[in-house]
């Protein structure tokens, strides 16, 4: 056991106790989880008992980064199994409560001389009417904006100089190649060339002739 680094304790802190992470492991259909089940199933109780969760997972032949990594999965799969359950039970009442909203009317009433009169119905949520067009696909989904930087073979064989013979040369500096990708994700307004002024007065200048 030279080595091996306790893990039991961020176990049992993360999934509450060993034998929810055994119960996890033992529903997972990964060749190492089903390996350590296996083994674990011929320890007799008295030696679980003497035994630690970093015992047991060595003797299986399983690393404990790798055993973390298995219950990891396993944890994560069943979560998934589970929300997609809670998903397809509460869809049909979530969109039956979808319909009544976008289809309940509330009377509009109105003082007509002495009584009060029905002159019409709201039409019900609009924001419920939208999401139910989107849901059965009456209406597209808007795609967000997207902002692709293509860097192809082409766009970064023009970062390599090529020398006479036509091999590659030196590459650019990384400073000039994060200049340009600033230059094509967020191109700088282009400004206009600066004039060039002259003063007014240019003093002379006097050569003289000086022998070396």
């Amino acid at each position: 056991m030279e080595g091996v680094p306790d893990v039991t304790r961020n176990i049992v802190r993360a999934v509450g106790s060993v034998d929810l992470a055994v119960k996890a492991l033992a529903a997972d259909e990964s060749e190492d989880a089903q390996t350590f089940i296996r083994f674990r199933e011929r320890i007799s109780p008295s030696d679980l008992r003497r035994t630690t969760l970093e015992e047991q997972f060595t003797a299986a032949g399983i690393s404990a980064r790798r055993f973390i990594e298995v219950l990891t999965g396993a944890l994560m799969q069943q979560c998934q199994d589970v929300t997609k359950m809670m998903v397809a039970v509460a869809q049909p009442k979530v969109v039956q409560a979808t319909i009544k909203a976008a289809t309940d009317q509330v009377p509009i009433v109105a003082d007509i001389g002495d009584r009060r009169v029905v002159v019409g119905h709201t039409n019900g949520d609009t924001k419920a009417m939208e999401i139910f067009h989107k849901a059965t696909g009456f209406l597209p989904t808007p795609k967000g904006s997207n902002t692709t930087i293509n860097l192809n073979q082409n766009n970064l064989n023009a970062n390599v100089e090529s020398g006479n013979d036509g091999e590659p040369g030196e590459l650019q500096s990384m400073d000039d190649f994060l200049l340009d990708m600033q230059d094509v994700v967020a191109p700088q307004a282009q400004l206009p060339a600066p004039r060039e002024t002259v003063p007014v007065i240019v003093p002379e200048v006097e050569y003289l002739d000086a022998e070396v």
